[in-house]
């Protein structure tokens, strides 16, 4: 693990050997300073080792926990990390929480906490063998709770522990790491990965702060906050109507029409809507200016106009997160912004795509193979395998539309139900491959809707004539 990850701090648990054998460990693996917590009989102990780069100062050290301040001149860590062990036993393992709890009473910045907690979140983290109590796993979960640490996101097995018995294994996930909420803003890359264990019944977490993934062009992506804009469905109706109708395909006008919005929106927003965070900073910093010194009527006028323009960049910020976090039972207007952006981080990092398993049962990480995996699964998934006779199978399936109702069904689809059907999806939903969600639609349908109907109803007829 060393060598692949050259880590700049490595945390040991059950250690079984003294601090002088763990210092020759040390150097061999080209660390040069170390915090020991000796093995006190059957016990095991703890040992933290750093580079000389790192200073740690150690503000709480236990057999079970070692809290403690870090700062490099290298790169860029959390300000506190906490290491832990959780006991074996639940009467001991509350103690350690209440440790846990007190400690992070004194947190004001990024704060992550790693190790072998002893305890799992849920049943879904524990697999074969008696189920967890579930005072168990509400004690954890309050532990959370009550210190407002996340559980990070991780890439690996489900698992990080097995006990290796054949015919009677069980699997769980005892190990992990947390983040308060500051560490999830500091550390947006930050990543988990379990690394398979060698000579443990474990497996290791390596927490990378700054995990650099290959970039991806950025997609187009209708932004929700562009609709409250006064200018919005000019800049529309302007980019709509500059294409030409074509008569003879629809697909391609609609197309080039949605093109030439992408386009003119792009540019228009670049405009119109800076980094959200500077213009609320560079207004708060206008607004400290006028409230300084004597305050005339004219002054009082400027800080009123630019509370309310800093009201506006909340709500644009607070409607661009709330849009990528896809949260739909919390809605905007509360000032949500914090919750929608941590909600986007912990989503990104889930859906993130690290490595794949082929058919011959080998891991692909790079990224050009990732990709033709998965060409390759989907060409296969949707591969027509041929036309088959359905007409004795259906024979046996009793027909429940009646007459009446096929002709409701085969009335021609009007536009009000076209309308209708477009007012019903979701403003907030995945939008398609050109980047455009219901909401562009709704927003603007004054100025989209003829071409969007007219081409809505010649594909209809299209596809009922080919199934004729």
């Amino acid at each position: 693990m060393v060598k692949k990850f050259h880590p700049s701090i490595i945390f040991l648990m059950e250690t079984k050997i003294n601090s002088v054998k763990g210092k020759r460990i040390m150097w061999k693996c080209g660390f040069n300073c170390d915090l020991f917590v000796e093995p006190c009989g059957l016990a095991g102990g703890l040992a933290v080792w750093w580079k000389d780069d790192m200073s740690v100062s150690v503000l709480y050290k236990s057999k079970n926990i070692v809290h403690t301040v870090i700062e490099a001149r290298n790169c860029h860590v959390p300000k506190y990390v906490t290491f832990v062990y959780g006991p074996p036993k639940e009467r001991e393992r509350r103690a350690v929480w209440d440790i846990l709890r007190s400690l992070a009473l004194n947190v004001k910045e990024s704060w992550l906490v790693v190790g072998d907690f002893n305890d799992i979140l849920s049943q879904a983290e524990k697999e074969r063998g008696n189920p967890r109590a579930m005072r168990k796993i509400i004690n954890f979960q309050s532990l959370l709770s009550d210190c407002n640490l996340l559980d990070l996101e991780f890439k690996g097995s489900k698992y990080t522990w097995c006990n290796k018995r054949p015919g009677a294994t069980v699997r769980e996930r005892l190990d992990r790491a947390l983040g308060n909420v500051e560490f999830r803003e500091e550390f947006e890359k930050a990543m988990v990965f379990h690394v398979e264990p060698i000579g443990s019944d474990h497996h290791g977490l390596v927490v990378d702060y700054c995990f650099i993934d290959g970039k991806t062009p950025r997609a187009f992506r209708f932004e929700a906050n562009w609709v409250a804009h006064r200018d919005f469905c000019e800049v529309v109706k302007k980019a709509w109507n500059e294409v030409e109708e074509v008569l003879e395909d629809k697909l391609r006008e609609l197309c080039a029409r949605l093109e030439a919005c992408r386009k003119r929106l792009v540019a228009w927003s670049r405009r119109e809507f800076p980094n959200f965070r500077k213009v609320i900073d560079l207004l708060r910093c206008e607004l400290r200016n006028c409230h300084s010194g004597i305050l005339t009527a004219e002054k009082l006028q400027q800080a009123e106009n630019l509370i309310k323009h800093i009201d506006e960049a909340w709500d644009n910020e607070e409607r661009y997160w709330w849009q990528r976090s896809r949260i739909t039972w919390l809605k905007c207007g509360d000032r949500n912004s914090k919750f929608f952006h941590n909600s986007v981080i912990q989503r990104r990092q889930r859906n993130k795509i690290l490595r794949l398993k082929n058919e011959q049962g080998c891991w692909l990480e790079e990224k050009e193979d990732i990709n033709r995996l998965f060409c390759e699964f989907y060409r296969g998934l949707f591969k027509s395998g041929g036309s088959r006779p359905l007409e004795e199978t259906l024979a046996y399936v009793p027909c429940v539309v009646t007459v009446e109702d096929n002709e409701n069904l085969m009335q021609p689809v009007t536009n009000s139900e076209i309308e209708e059907a477009v007012f019903q999806l979701g403003s907030n939903k995945a939008p398609g491959p050109d980047g455009f969600s219901a909401l562009f639609y709704q927003a603007s349908w004054k100025e989209v809707s003829k071409e969007v109907v007219t081409w809505f109803i010649i594909s209809l007829r299209a596809t009922e004539g080919s199934m004729r």
